[in-house]
């Protein structure tokens, strides 16, 4: 069963059990009590094992604040403000109640406040802290390449080997914990509590009104079939693109485009055939799969599609200067029925969601090729926040368990608000959205050579040679780029070795 049904079943069967009593409550009779009990032995039997609490329930740290180190984000990062760790009250807004749930949860159960530490920089602080053995803070939520720079410093704990976290709990990105690890070593990880590592999302957001006008087949059952494919989106684009003033020239603001995208989008359609660029092995070595065929055609397939639809593809990036605020006067563009597929961000949902008059869903990042066993969707390493534990940490039993406890109730908490509040109800407005939300975080591909840009450069150099560049050169310039990356690589795995 999909989690968003079950999410939504569990909010029906609450509401149920609420509504059952007060003085107009029929007698119960043996009948209904023998139902109510195979329904309580369906529950029981059909839970999942990954979703089971196993936590200690008699460990308490009575008058002890668990404080988080995040991001103070200005108000032009709107999608990207921190509002999932602490809140001081209900509200009746649902992730804001969940927050608060979740926190109260940890309170009665280990007897801990939720505290936030919230900075402008939080790895500066934290780089700080650490390094004058302050135990200011019991975890750092930030973004994953941010982490990567702590890491290659030595100054985060090796949570893998921490008492009382599972990674094989469903409140942690499991599929993501591939590319995490690097020797058995696992440093910071993505869970349910940071909302920025869904957001961070590379997703497919496509307008209702215009596909169903251009009689374009319905996509959310293509993607269930397994047809979502890039061939398939550049056909429809192709099909939804119009030069509305008929001048042969397609100009932001008059004519519709088929599909509106940002030049980073050769990192999300390359690792969406879930490839590895760089592959860590369980001894700590690493394969280097750039020059592999596969990499190499895919990469061609993808510099085909940026540069073969002139007439209906619409680049944010080539607008960079020229207008006020380009990422703004894009999502406005989607907005007006002037973008059919919009490529970008989960985090795009919300800023689009509350003014938009037509409706519209959200897919998956398509496959390169329809023969793909599954969908892989990545995310903006410079985003998608992750956590971690400093070697600071003062007691790192207690740290272990309060961090699998903060993550276990998010799951069950502040998670279904997300989908809830986020897609269902404000902004996707329909319930495939939410199993579209399955698919796209049931099977992320996560590069550590994306993670460790800063060093690798890999970012750069991914998205000029299939975006930027005029002729399709990757292969000879891959050749080049190879010692560059192999000897970052090799800087970055000493460092951990040495620490």
């Amino acid at each position: 069963m999909k989690k968003w049904i079950a999410w939504l079943l569990l909010a029906v069967m609450i509401t149920g059990m609420t509504a059952c009593g007060g003085a107009d409550t029929p007698e119960t009779t043996d009948n209904a009590a023998e139902t109510d009990n195979t329904a309580a032995e369906t529950v029981e039997e059909t839970q999942d094992p990954a979703e089971i609490d196993e936590l200690p329930t008699d460990i308490t740290y009575d008058g002890y604040t668990f404080t988080i180190l995040s991001h103070d984000h200005p108000d032009t990062a709107i999608a990207w403000k921190v509002a999932d760790i602490y809140t001081e009250e209900l509200n009746g807004e649902r992730i804001n109640d969940a927050v608060y749930e979740r926190n109260l949860a940890m309170e009665d159960r280990f007897g801990v406040k939720i505290a936030q530490n919230l900075q402008s920089k939080p790895d500066t602080t934290a780089d700080q802290l650490i390094t004058s053995g302050d135990d200011a803070f019991d975890l750092l939520q930030t973004d994953t390449q941010k982490q990567c720079a702590l890491v290659v410093k030595g100054y985060l704990m090796d949570m893998n080997q921490m008492e009382y976290i599972n990674f094989d709990k469903a409140w942690w990105d499991s599929t993501a914990i591939d590319g995490i690890t690097i020797g058995n070593k696992i440093y910071y990880a993505i869970g349910d509590s940071m909302l920025n590592g869904k957001k961070a999302t590379w997703v497919v957001l496509f307008n209702k009104a215009l596909t169903e006008n251009a009689g374009i087949p319905d996509l959310y059952s293509l993607v269930k079939e397994g047809g979502w494919t890039l061939d398939k989106l550049n056909q429809f684009g192709e099909q939804l693109g119009q030069d509305v003033d008929g001048d042969g020239v397609m100009t932001w603001g008059v004519d519709v485009f088929g599909i509106g995208l940002q030049h980073e989008v050769v990192l999300p359609l390359l690792l969406g055939d879930g490839t590895k660029l760089i592959e860590m092995n369980t001894d700590g070595s690493y394969n280097y799969n750039l020059s592999s065929n596969t990499i190499v055609d895919a990469m061609e397939k993808i510099w085909n599609f940026l540069h073969g639809g002139p007439m209906y593809i619409l680049n944010c990036n080539d607008y960079d200067g020229k207008l006020n605020n380009q990422w703004s006067d894009f999502r406005t563009l989607f907005m007006s029925d002037q973008i059919g597929f919009f490529m970008g961000h989960l985090g795009t949902v919300t800023l689009v969601g509350g003014d938009m008059n037509s409706d519209f869903g959200v897919l998956p990042f398509p496959k390169l090729n329809e023969d793909q066993d599954a969908y892989y969707s990545t995310f903006q390493y410079n985003n998608a926040h992750s956590v971690s534990v400093p070697k600071t940490a003062g007691d790192l039993k207690r740290s272990g368990l309060l961090t699998e406890g903060y993550q276990m109730f998010s799951h069950f908490t502040v998670l279904p608000a997300y989908y809830d509040y986020t897609l269902t109800f404000r902004s996707a407005r329909d319930t495939d959205s939410g199993e579209m939300l399955d698919i796209i975080f049931g099977s992320r591909n996560f590069d550590i050579s994306l993670a460790f840009n800063s060093t690798t450069a890999m970012q750069t150099f991914l998205q000029d040679t299939g975006s930027k560049d005029k002729s399709f050169s990757y292969a000879s310039k891959e050749a080049s780029n190879k010692s560059k990356v192999t000897t970052a690589m090799d800087k970055i795995l000493e460092a951990i070795e040495q620490n």
